[in-house]
């Protein structure tokens, strides 16, 4: 827990936070091109009626993070049916959450910052390892879902992933999201996949 004082409205407050958060709240000032202390004001100034601020900072950090995550899964899944490889890269790097690109075969073609920060990978390292060997995946027939997304017979699917290295496990819901499925060129083939974490720092 971090805390941090700054003047909210005409009152100077104190506010305590986890990490993550204010992590998540910067970087949402730094988008909008104002001051953190202004982002924290904004939002207190829209719940008047609001009994902790450090709570409604929380809930707008989630409802933020899940609304930045939704809008961008659409995009996602709009470019894997376009098959535009550029466009889906640079979604891909914008996504606060951590993910991944992968060809058909589940080996990773792109990790974003966010997964790489997430794990603690160095980024050039993890390239062209396969998901499965780098993370634990568990899920109900698990091998027709890879198949099924890959073929086009599934937009989307669900499963558990965990990453276990010494002193750190990470397990989260994760998304995967087949691109060219059906008959599009075999080399097009893939899955971006996206771990459901807070701005990838969980």
């Amino acid at each position: 827990m971090i805390r941090k004082t700054m003047r909210i409205g005409e009152v100077r407050t104190s506010i305590k936070l986890e990490t993550e958060f204010w992590s998540y709240l910067k970087e949402v000032a730094d988008q909008r091109g104002i001051r953190l202390s202004a982002l924290i004001n904004d939002v207190a100034a829209a719940t008047p009626d609001r009994t902790n601020l450090a709570s409604t900072l929380r809930t707008f950090s989630l409802v933020h993070a899940r609304l930045r995550s939704s809008t961008l899964q659409s995009e996602l899944e709009r470019l894997s049916l376009a098959g535009n490889s550029n466009d889906l890269a640079r979604v891909l790097e914008a996504c606060p959450l951590p993910s991944l690109l992968l060809d058909a075969e589940r080996q990773i073609k792109q990790l974003n910052r966010a997964f790489a920060l997430w794990l603690n990978l160095d980024p050039k390292a993890t390239l062209g390892k396969r998901l499965d060997n780098i993370m634990i995946l568990r899920g109900p027939n698990m091998n027709e879902m890879w198949s099924s997304l890959v073929d086009g017979r599934l937009g989307r699917a669900g499963f558990n992933a965990t990453y276990v290295s010494p002193g750190k496990v990470r397990t989260c819901q994760a998304l995967a999201i087949g691109l060219g499925g059906g008959q599009a060129d075999p080399q097009r083939r893939g899955y971006v996949v996206m771990f459901e974490t807070l701005s990838g720092r969980t």
